[in-house]
C-alpha cells in the first residue's frame, strides 16, 4: 500500500503530506495493512457500506466489483464520499445522496500491482472544491 501510494502521489506531483485520511469499503475495515497504514500515519479511516458506495456516480465503474461486493466502485465512491463529509466523524449514519462539500478528483481510479507480489491496490485521490 505504501509503495502504491508512494508512486501515484510522485506520478501526479501530489504532496502525501495533505492526505487527510483513507475510506474503503466496510468490509475492508479490519483490513491489516489498512489498519497499519492508517495507525502508522495517524488518519483516520472511514467506511462506508456497500449500499451507500452505490449510489454515488463515478467516472470509472466496473461490473466485476458490483458482481463481487454490491457496488460498482470502492475507491473512487470511497474517496468522493469521504472528501465530502471530510469534517464528520461517523459517516456511517450518512443519509445516501446527500453532500456537503464539492468533490473534484486530482487521481481517478489507478490499480497498483507490485511486481512479483500478490493482491492489487486500487486508489483514487479527491479533495474538496469550492
Amino acid at each position: 500500500m505504501e509503495t502504491a501510494i508512494e508512486q501515484v502521489f510522485q506520478e501526479n506531483q501530489l504532496n502525501q503530506s495533505a492526505i487527510a485520511g483513507f475510506a474503503t469499503i466496510n468490509t475492508k475495515a479490519s483490513e491489516v495493512a489498512l489498519v497499519e497504514l492508517c495507525r502508522l500515519r495517524g488518519l483516520p479511516l472511514k467506511t462506508f457500506t456497500a449500499e451507500m458506495l452505490s449510489t454515488v456516480s463515478v467516472p470509472n465503474p466496473a461490473t466485476i466489483i458490483e458482481t463481487q461486493v454490491g457496488t460498482p466502485s470502492v475507491a473512487e465512491a470511497a474517496a468522493i464520499l469521504a472528501a465530502s463529509h471530510a469534517n464528520l466523524d461517523d459517516c456511517s449514519k450518512l443519509p445516501l445522496l446527500s453532500t456537503k462539500f464539492q468533490v473534484m478528483f486530482l487521481v481517478p481510479k489507478q490499480i497498483f500491482r507490485l511486481k512479483g507480489q500478490p493482491g492489487v491496490v486500487t486508489l483514487a485521490v479527491t479533495q474538496q472544491s469550492n
